[in-house]
């Protein structure tokens, strides 16, 4: 009977939510070691060392440790350092601090190399150890034995000696690191009696204003493994545990420091305290940035952040009832719901420790505007945008509306209800086959409530309910919707709508679409290289999307996708009859094959000759350009509408990484040479025009 209640659990967590979080339990257990001179919980002023130079990019060092990756293949090693390095790029682009002078050396903890302290002030020696403890093996953090070389010496001495009867010197040190993380994959006793978790994480060691300069991550394997890896997945979880481990812990509240008053940082006080509970009882953070944002969110004045209230004292995890999507929740939602938003960046400006990008924080929907009550347990069973009746069965949508939900409550909810996301089936972004539905699963499918149906006699039967259709923005808040077999339809935010064909009605909406505020999914993977690209123009015109397929994968570096675009811009410029440099890539993203493309002002480069406006240019070439790059293999482009777009890719991902898909590809090779014989269009036009006896090449298009 105890096992079949473990597993039923099991079943419903796992259900619930994607992972749990053990920060809290885990620290409980890490012992933490500062330096002799660490700061004090007195309100006194610090003073942080002047020979720091100012606040750059935070240097965050994975340390895999030898034999630990026995329990994984070399793959999946790789995997899982591929993982890590994306998180440690975002952290660097969201946190600076002010960097160590040298390589990165940790502390020691006197009470355990050290048996005995010479104790009599009148002593030469005095508060200098007197004897090893013959115990002593190093230093842990957590479960890690931490090199001898990342360690700072120590020394024992006689009662009145002059020199130290044993010296252990300085390791060599860590170089170019602010932050150092030990990296392990065990199957521990916390990951064999928690099977929903994915890793966890600790700091251990912390410099003299109170930062955490040094932790552990603990990856349990079964998430690492063939055919049950997630990238995403592994990416966010390891992303919320390490913000643990860098400060977003309960438990270094009381080390936050205030470095407001100081013009250059280099003089900070204690904050007097960062935690209090409100009048209903409820742990929140009260400082500035935070409460600033916190009210900003809720749209009232300033108001403290609320933290989790499981156990009675304050947590390191926002409260799940308000915070709802928020990077550092207990319970981890899938990638595509979850943001690292707005008010966790403030409170690790209010640490201060660090300055904080605030421009790569993603706006939270969920209770934004719904003030100060929002979210309470003895206001959430109203109905209301955001929380659903416990007696509801039907299925409904995720306050984003990219997924189908249930409406369904979890241990950190405290009785409150909320459609989560459907365990299979439910995202509507992900396309799928849902013949004899009106229903659409697209990349641009959202979930609409509605009872929409092709047979009258059925309407009285139909239950409102969440379903998948497809949407376009013209506006903010202002889209349209079409059904399977419909055509486009406006849907007004906010109202009841009626489809073209279909009985019963169709609820658009209000502030939670076509706002810019949504996460866009995941993309599925393809087996070729695709790389797409906005060309934004001035407001009076839409965006068109420039897609690019290659034959050939390649190791992408920065420098490669530069010269690919460039020659790309060429190529779309020659053919639409206007000048290269009215066409300028703005940003080339580090992770992807992504590129963003503005047209330059007319000022600096000259117009047109045609007073067509460049959008229409550009539209004009309607069929796709081929070429043979001289680089870059056979390359295919494509300027698209937003939806002609959205269809490829799907279209993409479905066909590519098939074993029939090379087949496939000779057909629209075959369709296309058909259609482009007239105007095929090939590189070497450009690179040699006087070359006469070129031969016409087939194109190989990949899709």
């Amino acid at each position: 009977m105890l096992t079949f209640l473990c597993i039923l659990w099991f079943t419903v967590v796992i259900r619930l939510c994607f992972s749990l979080c053990l920060h809290d339990a885990v620290q409980r257990d890490t012992q933490v070691v500062s330096p002799p001179d660490a700061f004090t919980h007195t309100r006194r002023i610090v003073s942080r060392a002047t020979t720091w130079a100012p606040h750059l990019p935070v240097r965050v060092t994975p340390w895999y440790l030898p034999g630990e990756s026995a329990l994984l293949t070399p793959p999946q090693v790789s995997q899982l350092q591929t993982a890590i390095k994306e998180v440690t790029e975002i952290i660097s682009s969201m946190l600076s601090v002010r960097r160590w002078e040298g390589p990165l050396l940790l502390n020691r903890n006197m009470n355990r190399y050290c048996r005995s302290v010479w104790g009599d002030p009148s002593l030469p020696n005095y508060k200098r150890c007197g004897s090893q403890d013959s115990s002593y093996y190093g230093e842990r953090c957590l479960d890690v034995l931490i090199p001898e070389s990342h360690l700072y010496g120590y020394e024992v001495w006689s009662m009145n000696g002059t020199e130290p009867i044993l010296q252990i010197p300085d390791g060599t040190g860590v170089a170019d690191t602010d932050f150092l993380l030990y990296v392990r994959v065990a199957q521990t006793k916390k990951c064999a009696l928690q099977p929903v978790v994915i890793a966890y994480a600790s700091y251990c060691q912390l410099e003299h204003t109170g930062r955490p300069i040094a932790g552990v991550i603990v990856f349990c394997p079964k998430r690492l493994r063939e055919g049950v890896y997630q990238h995403h997945h592994i990416v966010q979880v390891s992303l919320h545990e390490i913000l643990h481990a860098l400060g977003f812990s309960s438990s270094l509240f009381e080390k936050w420091i205030d470095c407001s008053f100081s013009e250059y940082g280099d003089v900070c006080s204690s904050r007097s305290r960062v935690t209090n509970t409100d009048e209903n009882g409820q742990f929140r953070i009260y400082t500035p940035t935070v409460m600033q944002r916190m009210g900003e969110h809720l749209g009232v004045g300033s108001t403290g952040a609320p933290l989790e209230n499981q156990e009675k004292s304050a947590s390191s995890h926002w409260e799940s009832r308000i915070m709802q999507g928020s990077i550092m929740t207990a319970s981890i939602n899938p990638p595509h719901l979850t943001f690292l938003d707005p008010i966790t960046l403030a409170a690790f400006q209010d640490m201060g420790w660090y300055k904080v990008n605030s421009s790569i924080s993603h706006q939270l929907v969920w209770g934004r505007g719904a003030g100060n009550s929002f979210g309470l347990p003895f206001t959430c069973h109203k109905p209301s945008d955001f929380f659903c009746e416990n007696k509801s069965s039907d299925i409904g949508c995720h306050h984003l509306h990219l997924d189908k939900g249930n409406c369904s409550t979890d241990t950190f909810l405290d009785g409150c209800y909320i459609y989560k996301p459907l365990a299979h089936g439910g995202e509507c972004w992900l396309e799928k086959d849902n013949a004899g539905s009106e229903e659409i699963y697209h990349l641009q499918s959202r979930c609409f409530y509605s009872n929409l149906t092709q047979f009258s006699e059925a309407v009285k039967q139909e239950k409102v309910k969440g379903r998948c259709y497809l949407h376009r923005c013209l506006g903010p808040n202002t889209f349209q919707v079409k059904v399977q077999g419909s055509e486009w339809t406006d849907c007004p935010a906010g109202e009841w709508i009626h489809m073209p064909g279909f009985d019963g009605v169709l609820l658009c909406p209000d502030g939670r679409l076509c706002l810019g505020l949504e996460k866009p999914p995941l993309p599925p993977s393809t087996s070729a290289t695709t790389l797409t690209s906005s060309i934004y123009k001035p407001a009076t015109h839409r965006d068109i999307r420039v897609q690019v397929t290659l034959m050939d994968g390649f190791k992408w570096t920065s420098e490669m996708k530069t010269i690919l675009m460039d020659e790309i811009l060429g190529i779309i410029a020659h053919h639409a009859g206007v000048q290269r440099c009215l066409l300028h890539v703005s940003s080339v993203a580090n992770s992807d094959l992504t590129f963003t493309i503005t047209p330059e002002e007319p000022s600096k480069c000259p117009p047109p000759a045609s007073q067509t406006p460049l959008h229409e240019l550009l539209m004009n070439l309607t069929d796709p350009i081929t070429y043979e790059s001289p680089q870059f293999s056979y390359v295919i482009i494509r300027l698209l509408e937003s939806d002609s777009y959205h269809y490829l890719m799907n279209q993409a991902a479905l066909i590519g990484g098939c074993t029939c898909g090379l087949l496939c590809v000779l057909l629209i090779i075959s369709l296309i040479w058909c259609r482009q014989k007239l105007r095929n269009m090939q590189v070497r036009d450009i690179y040699n025009v006087d070359d006469k006896n070129i031969q016409e090449d087939h194109v190989a298009a990949a899709v």
